[in-house]
């Protein structure tokens, strides 16, 4: 009877983390920004590099923001929806993102699976462009 107790209170356990809410996150991403940061390379060189790159190779479309980069997700759709929207978005920043992987990274394995879903948010003249990502990752550190 104490073993059917034991693994009932374990189930239980388990489903109430596994049940913890995710969320959407939503980043500001500005490619026509001259916000430059310095990163070293390799060869221990200094480089001055954008703050916010896009790079597509082959099928993949990569964004960078400063060392973080994300991954086009094509398994969804990117949508675009008027400029008036934007007051809408609540935006996280870089930081706050990375300090809610800190808190949460004993309960999940990847960076990406913390989140319900990231879009960068580019503003292209009279419209926003939704772009679902994932947060290209290794182990959580």
């Amino acid at each position: 009877m104490k073993n059917y107790i034991y693994i009932i209170i374990l189930m239980f356990w388990g489903f109430s983390f596994s049940q913890s809410k995710k969320e959407k996150i939503y980043l500001l991403f500005e490619p026509n920004n001259s916000e430059k940061f310095e990163i070293k390379d390799g060869s221990g060189n200094i480089l001055n590099i954008n703050k916010y790159r896009k790079k597509t190779r082959k099928n993949y479309t990569t964004f960078y923001i400063l060392e973080e980069s994300f991954v086009l997700d094509k398994k969804d759709k990117i949508d675009t929806c008027s400029i008036k929207h934007i007051n809408k978005i609540k935006f996280e920043t870089l930081q706050t993102i990375k300090n809610k992987r800190k808190i949460l990274k004993s309960e999940y394995f990847f960076k990406n699976s913390i989140f319900k879903k990231i879009y960068l948010i580019e503003r292209f003249k009279d419209k926003i462009i939704k772009y679902p990502v994932i947060w290209n990752t290794d182990l959580i550190k």
